[in-house]
């Protein structure tokens, strides 16, 4: 056995290569599971992103931005040979792969090869648990790799600018940083933790911080003019971008608020049992103990104040997916290295190989039903339409869900495809009711649990769903409408028929 740890902590690239492949091999049994509805939703929007206009994306609107579409967009390009399920989770395995070799550098930065080996480890063990979602691709994760990435490249960017011959490279390097760190955030709005990270590391390192940090503003100009030119071109305009990815979050946390907290708060207490029992709330504590004892440290500092922003961005989101638990990754790795340093190296074994065994039983419990590729019960009203549906046909979810359109092979023509654009912007309904009542209606509609959900149906509303459809089906509890004036080939005008087959899961109502 000791020789086996040794092994694992001598920091040798065949062990990198072990810790790549048990992520592989963690993430593997999750090829054939069911896309949620993120995953089928930004396939979609991205499938339509240039084949389309009127909106952000295409005829589109979500508060994403442009580079977590470009991620999707490439998983839409390889759904052709794959399909999407693998399409999705081989793109998730090579961010999780980035992820954890980024984690290996920093932490090795950190802490030499025992470090390396800790870090690495905590970010399998928290990016590939089903807890957190973590076999899908998540709009998290690609955002996860990129600032890892960033730190990875900033604490090497350190290490060079100490050196008199190698200042070229940290400077090179502290703009590559700037380039992974832009990207984060434009993966995902809220994940600046590269540049939180990276200024709180150089403000204490004098001239040499402050000039590493002016790379960083170099290579961080890149990827933003990039999309900037975008945006005033053939995109929303500047304005437009800025709104949907910051603008529209206010109006949306006033919109979470004045509607029933019981969700919110019960995904909440969720939230917290799934830090528990995935040992996450441990490697927390363990963190804050190596901050403490290391709290002179610059690497200390920038680690603190990652996970400060870390956990702020959680709280602050206000609606408490488990995903969201994906963004304590990178402090909590270099958390973990941190406490090698700081002479906690027993405990953190016993940490990380909690995390590790925790992220194991959760894979083990779940690969039988995910190996049968059983569908959720929002798949199966998709696939139940896609037996049926023709090419070109429309749809409407109501409301969010968004993989059903994906799974049933439609086209999305309202701009809003989940619940919580939809509430902000058409809260009276107004655009869909319009949409319903026009010529080019969608053929299909689908009630995943009632028209009347946060009581936004309006009366309006509900004479167009009565005037131009009628229901064909009940699949899994979900209704499924067509067009009056439509006839389909395995669908009944005597009235709806039921089926469900055995699931995977229920599909919940989705933001």
């Amino acid at each position: 056995m000791r020789r086996v740890v040794r092994w694992l902590e001598s920091g040798s690239r065949t062990v990198l290569l072990t810790v790549l492949a048990v992520t592989t091999v963690l993430r593997a049994p999750f090829l054939g599971a069911p896309l949620s509805s993120d995953e089928g939703g930004f396939l979609l929007v991205a499938h339509q992103w240039g084949t389309s206009e009127g909106e952000l994306y295409g005829n589109q609107w979500v508060d994403r931005p442009p580079g977590l579409l470009v991620v999707f967009r490439l998983a839409d390009l390889a759904s052709g040979l794959l399909g999407d399920r693998v399409a999705l989770r081989l793109t998730a395995l090579v961010l999780a792969l980035v992820a954890v070799a980024a984690a290996w550098y920093a932490g090795r930065a950190v802490s030499g090869a025992r470090g390396a080996l800790m870090a690495a480890a905590v970010m399998v063990a928290i990016t590939s648990t089903p807890v957190f979602s973590g076999p899908r691709l998540t709009t998290a994760l690609p955002a996860v790799a990129m600032v890892t990435v960033s730190a990875a490249l900033a604490l090497a960017a350190t290490v060079l600018a100490a050196r008199t011959r190698t200042q070229r490279r940290a400077e090179a390097m502290a703009a590559a940083a700037g380039m992974a760190a832009a990207c984060g955030v434009l993966m995902k709005q809220n994940y600046v933790d590269g540049f939180v990270f990276a200024a709180a590391l150089w403000a204490f390192t004098g001239r040499r911080g402050w000039r590493l940090g002016g790379w960083m503003l170099l290579g961080t100009a890149l990827p933003l003019l990039l999309v900037v030119a975008w945006a005033a071109s053939d995109g929303p305009g500047i304005v437009g971008l800025w709104e949907a990815l910051y603008g529209f979050r206010e109006q949306a946390i006033g919109v979470i608020i004045d509607s029933s907290t019981a969700a919110p708060a019960r995904r909440m207490r969720i939230f917290g049992a799934a830090l528990l029992v995935s040992g996450v709330a441990l490697l927390v504590a363990l963190t804050v103990w190596a901050l403490w004892r290391r709290r002179r440290s610059p690497i200390a500092i920038a680690t603190a104040a990652t996970l400060a922003y870390s956990v702020v961005g959680i709280a602050g989101g206000g609606s408490w997916w488990r995903h969201y638990a994906l963004q304590l990754a990178l402090p909590l790795a270099l958390g973990a290295a941190l406490a090698v340093r700081a002479g906690l190296l027993r405990l953190t074994r016993a940490a990380v190989v909690l995390a590790l065994v925790s992220t194991l039983v959760s894979v083990l419990w779940q690969s039988p039903a995910a190996a049968t590729q059983r569908p959720t019960s929002g798949t199966a009203a998709g696939e139940w339409i896609a037996q049926r549906a023709e090419p070109g046909d429309a749809g409407f979810v109501a409301y969010g869900s968004p993989q059903v359109l994906r799974v049933g092979g439609l086209r999305a023509t309202y701009p809003y495809s989940w619940s919580l654009p939809l509430r902000v912007r058409d809260p009276d309904l107004v655009e869909l009711t319009a949409l319903l009542n026009a010529p080019d209606r969608p053929e299909w509609l689908v009630e995943m649990g009632s028209f009347t959900w946060w009581g936004i149906a309006t009366e309006e509303f509900e004479e167009a769903v009565a005037e131009h459809y009628r229901p064909v089906a009940d699949v899994c509890g979900h209704r499924i409408y067509l067009r009056r004036d439509v006839e389909r080939e395995g669908t009944s005008t005597s009235g709806p028929v039921s089926w469900c087959p055995d699931l995977y899961g229920r599909t919940a109502p989705s933001s």
